[in-house]
């Protein structure tokens, strides 16, 4: 008698494992110049400005290197404001070269520092110029934030209009900073419903939210009332503290020689001397540069840059 054989039922099938594209890169990170090690983040050279007759900068030449911070002083009217527009392309520059990550920013990145020609159409110039300026976030000395919208949506727009990132995306990086900045509670209120330190807070948060390589702060506590003046300072400082590449116009100059590696001295629009802040402010070698910090630190009125 043949034994009857029993078909055995299939084994259920392993669930399908979801093939996901890889997530886009964004351009504005993945494309960013790669800086050789040993090498400056940003080089300047020769730098000049002029508003018709008034010549403003008259052959700035320095180095910022990546994880820097150097503080800029000097009297009112010296150029320290035109110096930091000029670096990120808010101001063209009258004559000299700045290069950014080793390409040369002032001719919309048509050089690199090693002198090789990278030409480009009118709009990948534009395109470049969009990504230094990511690049070089800066902070104002009147908060610039726009009053029409709330804190959130004036720290993420910039991302979701200019970087393509979705609103979820931009607004989660958005309270990420603003925990950073110790503002969370603020996410929906309006800038007139905040101080000015408050607004100045905002104002960094919205800087970091492109995830710049660098800061630029144009005496960012020149407007606030002097009670405020400590809540900004306390997040330039974790800012230094984690490294973060920064170039500050100031005139607090307890705070410069606590976060600076460098301090520039500008007056007439060139770079009298330049340091670590233990010379600096301990043993300057030029009189106008002692003269000056006397009168910062007695509280004495500064003399205009003639």
């Amino acid at each position: 008698m043949t034994r009857s054989t029993r078909k055995q039922p299939a084994s259920p099938a392993a669930p399908a494992v979801p093939v996901l594209d890889p997530p886009t890169p964004d351009p504005f990170l993945s494309d960013r110049p790669v800086v050789p090690p040993g090498k400056p983040l940003i080089e300047v050279e020769d730098l000049h400005k002029s508003f018709g007759g008034l010549h403003v900068l008259r052959g700035i030449t320095t180095t910022i290197k990546k994880g820097e911070v150097v503080v800029v002083i000097g009297p009112s009217g010296g150029g320290k404001s035109t110096f930091l527009r000029c670096l990120n392309l808010l101001e063209t520059p009258t004559s000299g070269r700045i290069w950014f990550g080793g390409e040369e920013i002032v001719s919309g990145g048509s050089l690199q520092r090693d002198g090789t020609d990278r030409r480009l159409s009118h709009r990948a110039r534009e395109r470049n110029l969009n990504r230094y300026r990511s690049d070089m976030g800066m902070v104002f000395q009147r908060f610039n934030l726009f009053p029409h919208m709330t804190v959130i949506d004036n720290i993420s727009m910039a991302p979701r209009m200019i970087r393509g990132v979705s609103r979820e995306a931009a607004e989660k990086k958005a309270m990420e900073l603003l925990e950073r900045v110790g503002l969370p509670d603020k996410a929906r209120a309006y800038p007139s419903q905040l101080s000015g330190g408050q607004m100045q807070r905002i104002a960094i948060a919205r800087a970091m939210a492109m995830e710049p390589r660098v800061l630029l702060f144009d005496e960012p506590t020149s407007a606030l009332d002097p009670e405020m003046v400590g809540e900004v300072l306390a997040v330039m400082q974790e800012l230094a503290a984690n490294h973060m590449t920064m170039v500050i116009v100031t005139h607090e100059m307890n705070f410069a020689r606590d976060v600076a590696d460098r301090v520039l001295f500008l007056e007439g629009g060139v770079i009298l001397e330049e340091g670590p802040p233990s010379l600096i402010f301990e043993n300057p070698s030029q009189p106008r540069t002692r003269d000056f910090l006397s009168k910062i630190i007695s509280g004495a009125p500064e003399a205009p840059a003639k």
